[in-house]
């Protein structure tokens, strides 16, 4: 990891830098979401060829060598055609990422290879983090799920099989409060929320003396 006194260079699409603030971290996916990919492929290609080259053959004796010769060809158009999809799940896996800035969050989700959709949130409005590791596997490779919250809705703010989610959950945390510290030093005071017009009519009327 970078020192926070180093500047981290990162690619951010929606990042205007200011002149105070600087780049903390740049986080991408944990690879074992790819490996589930990797493995179904692997698992269908040998598979495939078993019957292609193995069972095939025995069960048309007689026209072993032109089953042969059709199931290389149709093997051939499969192989390629998982490479295609393996490649095309690779730059989608690996397009998501979160960076954190000292003054905001960007998420980049990469929906699918030509659906690239990018958010930030100013730390001003962040309200919580939240780590989750759920399953052996989960805590065996040290991956998870971090969750950024605001205070008035529900984020949309989700970062799926991020790597170390404790350690980045805990930076973005430390960011948020120097953030804060950084606003009232400066003489920006926090604005408080508005109370709800249920709080408001929930309010108990004064004891009259």
């Amino acid at each position: 990891m970078n020192p926070q006194n180093q500047p981290v260079q990162v690619n951010n699409p929606l990042n205007v830098m200011q002149s105070s603030e600087r780049n903390i971290f740049e986080v991408k996916r944990h690879p074992f979401g790819m490996i589930g990919i990797y493995l179904a492929a692997a698992v269908m290609l040998v598979v495939l060829a078993l019957i292609v080259f193995a069972v095939l053959p025995t069960v048309f004796a007689d026209n072993s060598a032109q089953v042969t010769s059709l199931g290389a060809i149709v093997f051939l158009i499969v192989l390629i055609m998982t490479a295609v999809f393996l490649a095309i799940s690779h730059k989608v896996y690996w397009g998501n990422r979160w960076i954190l800035t000292s003054d905001s969050l960007t998420q980049i989700l990469q929906v699918s290879l030509f659906d690239k959709q990018s958010s930030q949130l100013s730390l001003a409005n962040l309200e919580d983090v939240t780590a989750i590791q759920n399953g052996i596997l989960a805590h065996m490779f040290n991956f998870g799920s971090l969750k950024a919250e605001t205070a008035g809705e529900r984020s949309k703010f989700v970062f799926a099989f991020c790597p170390n989610p404790t350690y980045y959950a805990q930076q973005i945390l430390n960011a948020r409060e120097q953030f804060e510290q950084h606003q009232y030093e400066g003489g920006v005071q926090p604005v408080a929320p508005n109370p709800s017009p249920q709080a408001q009519y929930a309010a108990p009327n004064p004891v009259q003396q």
